[in-house]
């Protein structure tokens, strides 16, 4: 693979949402994230409407954003993923401030190192391949806000709300089972 390939495609992953808001009308996609938006300061709440959160509340709206049948998952999304699940629960730690700088910098290196092994080897249809990139560029931004900034709050949350996306976007067997053992 060229060298620079991976750098393209992440800085592809971050800008679909604006791409896809703007093809679709001005109307980004809906997807369960959106009460987000009123818990986030005026900055955050932009941001998220602009990355196309929806609403927390069940109802059609809700559920608007979700496909009819969830996605075949391949075996590098699969592992991707569980590492991203490892890298958030070593984060909330932090909530409780058991992190120092140097910790919360490397779940940063190991959520953005995920990211760009799924973006390297996952192989899905382009419609799930779709779906998959505005978790991507979540954890990609959480892991920069860590990089530069350490641990927030805000960033967890966000990386919470990824792994609960996931498995009603994805089929993926053993998700929760391998979260209840790790538990």
């Amino acid at each position: 693979m060229h060298p620079t390939l991976p750098h393209a495609l992440v800085a592809l992953v971050l800008a679909l949402p604006a791409l896809v808001a703007s093809s679709a009308g001005g109307e980004p996609p809906v997807d369960a994230q959106s009460t987000q938006a009123t818990e986030h300061d005026g900055a955050h709440a932009a941001e998220d409407a602009q990355d196309g959160h929806a609403n927390h509340g069940h109802d059609a709206d809700a559920d608007a954003g979700l496909p009819a049948a969830r996605w075949a998952s391949d075996a590098p999304l699969r592992e991707g993923m569980r590492r991203v699940r490892a890298a958030t629960e070593a984060l909330s730690h932090g909530a409780h401030g058991h992190l120092d700088e140097a910790q919360v910098k490397a779940v940063a290196a190991e959520l953005e190192a995920a990211v760009q092994d799924m973006i390297a080897r996952c192989r899905l249809d382009p419609e799930p391949d779709a779906a998959l990139h505005p978790l991507l560029a979540s954890v990609l931004r959480a892991s920069a806000t860590l990089a530069a900034e350490g641990f927030d709050p805000s960033v967890l949350a966000d990386l919470e709300a990824v792994l609960a996306r996931y498995p009603q976007l994805f089929e993926d067997a053993d998700w929760s089972e391998d979260h209840n053992a790790s538990a």
